[in-house]
């Protein structure tokens, strides 16, 4: 975890191929496992994050809890 600080977030978007996202998440605050499973449809939204891409993160957050 040294190499990359930010892992759990780039893991978490390459399970579900939107690892495109990383830099994103990470410029947003948004830099561990924790506050991923926080994120809403309205903070997504604010990511400027498209609908069908937000869905799937939405669905992994489910699947991680």
């Amino acid at each position: 975890m040294k190499n990359n600080p930010f892992a759990e977030v780039t893991d978490f978007l390459s399970k579900i191929n939107l690892e495109k996202y990383s830099s994103k998440f990470i410029q947003n605050g948004i830099e561990d496992l924790e506050t991923i499973l926080e994120l809403s449809d309205t903070h997504l939204d604010a990511l400027g994050i498209p609908l069908g891409h937000k869905l799937k993160i939405l669905k992994q957050i489910k699947v991680t809890t």
